[in-house]
């Protein structure tokens, strides 16, 4: 098991690394569109569909990572009450509440990009990229969504959360499991 995990957690980390490159692009070029608007008076006729396809891939290619790393919004006043085996088990099932989010992703997002990729659909600008590509994220989010939950349901069984130290380490850095 901690073979699948740790293979699910390389794969998240690559893919925050992608995301995190896209950042850079983002903000380079909404940066460029500004210059060019702004001071010489020449908008770009594809900055904004690229930012739009960098930032959608952002959005869905890092919530996986962020799942593993317990990066995500919680609420955790009851989860931190609780010690031993009824922590373990809350944690295990508001991870394991992601799945069915999962899976609805991946199946629809699935029906999407089948669906433009058989017509064949362009975005209606200059550049015309085939509408397959950007839907297409929403069903790999949706997979790399389930792997990190299923690792993370993993990284949860086997840890002990009647150890103190465990829960000190935990509040310490923010959900985070050292």
């Amino acid at each position: 098991m901690d073979a699948i995990s740790k293979v699910i957690n390389k794969i998240n980390r690559f893919c925050i690394l992608i995301a995190a490159t896209c950042l850079g692009f983002l903000a380079f070029t909404v940066t460029y569109e500004i210059v060019a608007r702004y001071v010489f008076n020449s908008p770009s006729i594809w900055t904004t569909e690229i930012s739009s396809y960098l930032l959608q891939f952002l959005a869905f290619f890092s919530m996986g990572y962020l799942l593993i790393e317990k990066k995500h919004v919680r609420v955790t006043f009851l989860v931190d009450r609780l010690k031993g085996l009824n922590r373990k088990l809350l944690e295990i099932f508001t991870v394991f509440l992601t799945i069915p989010y999962s899976v609805i992703l991946i199946i629809y997002g699935f029906r999407f990009t089948e669906n433009v990729f058989r017509v064949g659909a362009k975005s209606p600008t200059l550049l015309a990229v085939p509408l397959w590509i950007p839907y297409s994220f929403i069903m790999f989010a949706g997979i790399l969504l389930a792997l990190a939950a299923i690792s993370s349901i993993i990284t949860i069984a086997r840890t002990d959360y009647g150890d103190e130290k465990v829960l000190e380490e935990e509040n310490a850095t923010g959900g985070e499991l050292i």
